[in-house]
């Protein structure tokens, strides 16, 4: 038998992995005694030092300006991004612009890219694989948001590659845990993925059929999560702070981060009990003493609080039943995974399904790990079980020619398709198009690929206009070619833009 291969959920809060042992028994990654789930969490106590996981959980309150947490969230985008700029300011950690444009983070007077953050996230999980196994790992499948961009995508493979593993796919997450579902039940269903972690939100549409698994349509949201819940209520604090002692905490970003903290533990518990109580010490100075922050939190108030995060994710799912042409009843079964999924108002939420997975069936924290080393199980067997489809459209912008969809949204993978690009600028010079992804091909918020150059001799006597062939594979990797009038074919680089382009 083939050597095994590493299925890791890298999530936004939390990290996990699994794998088929060879003699085919599954196996998931032990992190603790009684866990196997690794806090996705890295605390720098020196310049080129770090620890991560628990340990580094602990951290964010005794040492935040240097525990990093949510990295995923910025993990290869732009600094200069909209998202970035709106939400870089809610941590206690440095993020900061690398060489590269991309997100960094400062601590002790060094810059670390983030894909070295991620590889740190990796190589611990990868070395508590390897001891489980009793032998090393060299390839792996990683798991990513069904909405996460081409760069989000290579970064968390260069991360998972500077940990010393090849990538043999980048499933997306609410797939993964739909491979698990499959191989759960051997069922011929139409099920929808409500998969909502730390940090996105994916709602996708599979048929399950002999344990293959066919994507119908994808939607979601990749700005809403855990952490969208957790800032609510944090905020709720915060007002209550400052109405009771007229004391505002929002500009002091370590006491913020002690608050974020608080309130994750306080959902947490509110998923099994219907109150708890809120205590924070020391969160700030009044008339020449420490004040104390305590707040008793209900999950009646917390449900109102949340309440537009939840219809949130109805209305993605609604969007995608709408694309698909079906109706909730329709569908056989919401498999729900992701750890916000645990609460209690987004299971009720969803009546109108005849049924959804409970956490006996689907594992909300462990069920898209386990997906991946179904995946990775299969792949090593030469077979998937599984087509995927493109998240988001891939389109062109030929300069002062307009821009052309080239790859559609739900597009299955792997797939090529062509555009002829026409009314090219008569340059004497190699003409850039701009690759980009998508849902509003108006967007000034463009997530630009990269650029491909059409040399002078590709636009002057080739008897017509040429064409850009783009190559989209079932790990989402993206090629692209020249093709002639006549023939003619050539590979075209996709060039990065460099830091301040868009």
């Amino acid at each position: 038998m083939s050597r095994p291969i590493l299925g890791i959920d890298f999530g936004t809060t939390n990290t996990t992995a699994a794998y088929f042992d060879p003699d085919g028994r599954l196996r998931l990654v032990r992190v603790t005694d009684k866990s196997h789930v690794m806090p996705s969490v890295v605390w720098y106590h020196a310049a080129d030092k770090a620890l991560v996981g628990h340990g580094a959980r602990t951290q964010i309150i005794d040492d935040p300006r240097h525990t990093v947490f949510e990295a995923k969230r910025f993990l290869g985008r732009r600094f200069q991004s909209e998202f970035v700029i709106k939400n870089r300011e809610r941590f206690a950690f440095d993020l900061v612009e690398g060489d590269d444009g991309y997100c960094a983070v400062l601590t002790y007077d060094r810059v670390t890219s983030l894909v070295e953050t991620a590889h740190l996230v990796v190589q611990q999980m990868l070395t508590l694989a390897n001891h489980q196994a009793g032998e090393p790992f060299h390839e792996c499948v990683i798991t990513m948001p069904a909405h996460a961009t081409f760069r989000q995508r290579e970064a968390m493979r260069r991360a998972a590659e500077k940990a010393g593993l090849a990538v043999r796919a980048i499933v997306n997450e609410p797939t993964a845990a739909a491979l698990y579902y499959a191989n759960l039940r051997n069922p011929q269903q139409t099920v929808l993925i409500f998969d909502l972690g730390g940090g996105t939100f994916d709602a996708t549409l599979m048929s399950v059929e002999n344990r293959v698994v066919k994507v119908l349509a994808t939607g979601g949201d990749s700005f809403l999560g855990g952490a969208n819940f957790d800032a609510l209520i944090a905020e709720r604090l915060v007002a209550d702070f400052q109405e009771r002692h007229g004391i505002n905490l929002r500009e002091n970003r370590l006491v913020m981060q002690r608050l974020l903290f608080a309130a994750e533990s306080a959902k947490i518990a509110l998923s099994s009990v219907e109150e708890r109580h809120i205590r924070i010490p020391c969160v700030a100075q009044k008339d020449g003493r420490f004040v104390d922050l305590e707040h008793t939190l209900t999950r009646e108030a917390m449900d109102e609080l949340c309440f537009q995060l939840v219809e949130r994710t109805a209305a993605a799912c609604d969007d995608v039943l709408t694309r698909a042409g079906m109706k909730a009843e329709e569908i056989d079964e919401l498999v729900l995974v992701g750890g916000q999924t645990r609460m209690p108002a987004i299971r009720s939420r969803f009546t109108q399904f005849k049924r959804y997975s409970s956490e006996k069936d689907v594992h909300p924290e462990l069920g898209v790990a386990i997906g991946a080393a179904i995946l990775g199980r299969n792949l090593a067997r030469g077979v998937s079980g599984l087509a995927d489809v493109v998240p988001m459209p891939i389109s062109v912008m030929v300069p002062g020619g307009g821009t052309h969809e080239v790859i559609s949204a739900n597009a299955q993978v792997p797939c090529t398709k062509s555009v002829t690009l026409e009314g090219l600028p008569p340059w004497q010079a190699p003409v850039p198009i701009a690759i980009f992804e998508s849902l509003d091909t108006t967007s000034i918020e463009r997530e630009i690929f990269g650029t491909v150059h059409v040399p002078v001799e590709w636009r002057v006597g080739a008897g017509g206009s040429p064409s850009l062939q783009l190559e989209l594979g079932q790990d989402f990797t993206l090629k692209a070619r020249l093709l002639a009038p006549d023939g003619r074919v050539a590979p075209a680089t996709i060039v990065e833009m460099r830091a301040g382009g868009r």
